[in-house]
């Protein structure tokens, strides 16, 4: 995912060198918290002053759940809101993921599970992920001090979080769901699957559970968006990047690159195949992230403009019949809709900038976008994978994405150690751990994926009743977009999605520990952990 750069809509910082796209993921925060956070928030306000009840703290967890003879403790980040409590133990826990937690997810009345806990009385926390934000098990992320940043032990904190909060808050019998999208929303699945104990359900949104090392796939649900939205884009799309390929491989074409993107610093005599490569990674992260949150319920300008439809417009317009410059019209247009954003008009292009700052372990140096970018990508290259390329199959965008660029960038990140043998190793360790999607297994899981969202390709679809383990395919929408605030003129398919999801978790919370035993709805109350 390093250079399978998604769009981020807030600039890093002004001197930061990585690029406006970057790991599949929006910089420095996690895609939902990024967009509360620029769209659904007073501007200049702080959490703080919009919802006087949310409350801030610490708690102590452990470093390592693992090794009993490491003591070693450190102050983990959470947000609490009693606001909608009815003293009835029933509990929603947000969980964070791969970018700071700003405490919107635990207050903005209007998102879905908010809604659900006013209706149903719940408490609500919202539990920062280790080594994001301001919850640091160690000050550095150091290749040695990331060994502690792994699903298995981001599981446990959960475990030993919630388990502290019932003891602290004098919950009785308590009934705890979780809640997450897209990587927090596979934490969601996951911890269902191996502490099945502590709650009695989750909602898992656009969850990918199949951990696959080269998530191709990606680039294809991406090409059969544009299809459905518009039989000429993905041709238009294709022409485009078959030329600009072909450009790319001569001096006269990458000076022509270089005055159509403003590529800094531009093409030259000593131009590599990784700097072809990041190029490319660029380009095609501009169709990831307008495809990717088409039509989510985040703004104004997801609703009906930066759409899906509104790209394939631009990629479609015959008035201007040069594909290639279509594509930097495609950029442009972003500018113009985004002018507080990074500017597109100026392509960072450089792939060493990015591991020189990405690369190191010091945290100042990192920034809190590089440190959420570098905590992202060793998950990525310790066990999750999800590197997302362009060079498998017949796909619209070319094969200017390789898997051996991700290889090559896990390595020049956190050094020798980090080959393709321990890449390869430990995704398979995690694949199996976890079951991926053919495989996983348990109870009391909602699991809703958006049909026009590219990480549905690695969401699971086996229902089983019995156990309430319940995938749902919602037509039309995209990256968690069930989510989110309801608006007018939102994909159909929404409100019935919306209402199954709250359906389930009524039934979850129905179920009662002290009655019932610690299993949950027709499940074992034990994993192999």
């Amino acid at each position: 995912m390093l250079l399978a750069f998604l769009l981020l809509l807030v600039p890093l910082a002004v001197d930061s060198k990585l690029p406006p796209f970057f790991l599949g993921k929006i910089n420095g925060q996690t895609v939902l918290n990024h967009h509360l956070n620029r769209h659904l928030v007073t501007d200049g306000a702080s959490v703080f002053d919009d919802y006087p009840y949310l409350q801030v703290h610490n708690f102590t967890q452990k470093l390592d759940h693992f090794d009993r003879y490491n003591t070693k403790t450190w102050n983990q980040k959470y947000f609490y809101n009693p606001k909608y409590s009815r003293n009835n133990s029933i509990i929603f826990l947000m969980i964070g993921g791969e970018g700071p937690e700003n405490g919107r997810w635990a207050a903005k009345p209007e998102v879905q599970y908010l809604q659900w806990a006013s209706e149903f009385g719940a408490d609500v926390f919202d539990l920062e992920h280790r080594f994001f934000g301001d919850s640091w098990p160690i000050s550095d992320m150091e290749t040695s001090s990331l060994q502690y940043l792994t699903t298995q032990q981001a599981l446990a904190d959960l475990a030993y979080f919630i388990e502290s909060m019932n003891q602290k808050y004098g919950f009785k019998n308590p009934r705890w769901v979780t809640f997450g999208g897209s990587y927090p929303g596979s934490l969601s699945a996951w911890f269902r699957q191996k502490y099945p104990e502590l709650t009695v359900g989750s909602v898992a949104s656009s969850a990918p559970v199949n951990l696959k090392l080269d998530f191709y796939e990606y680039a294809m649900v991406v090409e059969d968006d544009l299809k459905l939205t518009d039989p000429q884009c993905a041709p238009a799309v294709r022409d485009a990047f078959t030329k600009i390929q072909q450009m790319s491989l001569t001096a006269e074409g990458r000076n022509s690159l270089n005055t159509y993107f403003n590529l800094q610093p531009p093409f030259d005599a000593k131009t590599t195949k990784l700097d072809i490569n990041n190029f490319f990674g660029n380009l095609f992260n501009t169709f990831q992230g307008m495809t990717q949150y088409t039509y989510d319920g985040q703004s104004n300008s997801t609703h009906s403009d930066k759409t899906v439809r509104k790209m394939c417009q631009i990629m479609t317009n015959a008035t201007e019949p040069n594909t290639v410059k279509r594509v930097e019209n495609l950029f442009l247009w972003f500018n113009q809709m985004e002018p507080a954003g990074p500017d597109l008009s100026v392509m960072p292009n450089s792939y060493w900038d990015v591991i020189a700052q990405v690369g190191s372990g010091n945290l100042t140096v990192l920034g809190e976008g590089g440190a959420a970018a570098r905590g992202w990508m060793w998950l990525c290259c310790n066990e999750i994978g999800f590197l997302q390329t362009t060079n498998q199959g017949n796909n619209a965008f070319g094969t200017g994405v390789p898997l051996n660029l991700f290889i090559d960038m896990c390595t020049d990140m956190f050094g020798d150690s980090m080959k393709i043998k321990r890449i390869m190793s430990g995704n398979k360790l995690s694949q199996n751990y976890y079951g991926g999607a053919d495989f996983y297994n348990a109870t009391n899981v909602v699991l809703p994926n958006g049909s026009l969202d590219p990480w549905h390709a690695l969401g699971t679809y086996k229902t089983n009743d019995n156990q309430n383990l319940l995938p749902y395919l919602i037509n039309g929408t995209a990256h968690c977009g069930d989510m989110y605030a309801s608006y007018d003129g939102e994909p159909a398919s929404l409100p019935a999605a919306r209402a199954f999801i709250k359906q389930h978790v009524r039934e979850f919370i129905r179920y009662n520990p002290a009655v019932d035993g610690p299993k949950g709805s027709n499940g074992s109350a034990t994993a192999n952990r």
